[in-house]
This record gives structure tokens, sequence and C-alpha cells, in this order.
């Protein structure tokens, strides 16, 4: 016969509490990602279910965006106030960091299929582009420069409402006159609005999902078809 110490036991245990974790982990994000796909791809037309008495009288509850199968969800309460300027502020983040994510997903997945500019031949897909002990050549680090300085000039310039003439939160044409949107009716620019809100909510949850995946080192399993 032969007997387990005490340590190797504890390491033992361990060992399965962390796959435990782990597991738990994946299936937390994957039931999140689930209930996030669902409300970003639902149809537009309709608003969802109200969670609260005072969320049905809450005045943004029929804001682009409370739609099923949430509904106006405000947990933390956030817009309890009905503060116009809040909401304002809030929105215009959310767009804002949702088309950011939209941005992100693409250059992830594109850059995990193999595609390179010059110069960054090298360089790893996923989160690894951020070691800039990589940018060695000098084509490399200038192609780093002139990201960050278009990064610069479009966060300082353009992407923003400078002229304070937006019609709503995320508006960024500064009064320029856009034919092809200006003569359609207001039920289809409402309903392009939702469709790019709710994209840009899947997508911030698709580059965190591809986030927390690359540290777990799986990414590799989940996107086998780009390979």
């Amino acid at each position: 016969t032969s007997t387990i110490s005490f340590d190797n036991a504890s390491k033992i245990g361990s060992y399965f509490v962390h796959i435990q974790n782990t597991n738990k982990m994946k299936s937390c994000i994957f039931v999140t990602t689930l209930i996030t796909s669902a409300a970003a791809f639902a149809p537009t037309q309709k608003a969802g279910p109200i969670t609260s008495l005072s969320a049905a009288n809450n005045k943004f509850a029929s804001e682009i965006g409370a739609q099923a199968p949430l509904g106006f969800y405000d947990p933390m309460g956030f817009l309890a106030s009905e503060d116009q300027v809040q909401f304002d502020w809030i929105r215009e983040a959310e767009i804002k960091h949702g088309r950011i994510s939209m941005l992100a997903v693409v250059g992830y997945l594109t850059t995990y299929s193999g595609v390179r500019i010059p110069g960054m031949e090298d360089i790893p897909s996923g989160f690894g582009v951020f070691d800039i002990s990589l940018y060695k050549s000098d084509l490399a680090v200038a192609n780093v420069e002139w990201t960050l300085v278009t990064l610069l000039i479009l966060e300082t310039v353009f992407v923003k409402d400078a002229y304070l003439l937006a019609e709503h939160p995320g508006d960024y044409l500064n009064g320029l006159k856009i034919g092809r949107w200006d003569s359609r009716p207001d039920a289809y620019k409402i309903d392009q609005r939702a469709k790019e809100l709710n994209n840009g909510r899947a997508a911030m949850m698709g580059i965190l999902g591809l986030m927390v995946h690359e540290s777990l080192g799986n990414v590799d399993e989940l996107l086998q078809f780009l390979k």
C-alpha cells in the first residue's frame, strides 16, 4: 500500500479547486456573452420589460437602447435623478466605448488571421502587441508613433462635439450635412442608432471575452476558423 502525504493532498486539492474556479469563470463568461448577444441583436422596434415601478416612471425608460430582453436596466440607479446631463454623458461614453470596441474586435481578428502592415511582420497578434520591446525596426517604431499621433488628432479635433451642434449623444458630425442621412425618415435614423448602440455593446463584451480567453490561454481553441 502507498500513502499520500498531507502536502501532496493539499496540492491535489488546490489543483482541483483551480480547475473548478476556472470552469466557473468560463461558464459565467459564456452566460454573460449569451445575454449580451441576445440584447444586442434583439428587435429594436419595441422596448423590453420595465424592471421596477420606479424605472417605469423614469423619463429615460423609452430611450434608444431600452429594449428586450432587459428593457430599461439601471440597477445602480445612475439615472434615478432623471438628470439629462448625466444621461447624455453616460450615453455618449457608452457609444464611444462601443465604437472603439468594434474597431478593437475587428483589429484583433484581422491580426490574428495573419494580416500585417509593413514593418510589423514580427509583432504578435492579441495583446502581446503592447510589448514595446518588440518594436525594434525604425519602420515599426514609426508605425506606432504615427498611430499615436492619428489617435491624438482624432480624439482632440474630430471625435467630439466640438461646436455643440450634436443632435444626440455620439453625434460628431459637427454640423456637417450628409445627404443620405439627412434625407432619411426619423424612424430609420432611430433604428440605425439602436443597431450601432447594440453592436457596440456586443463588441465591448466581445473584446472583454477575448482578453479573458487570451489570459486563460485557450483563445486558439475559439478562433480555429481564422487559422
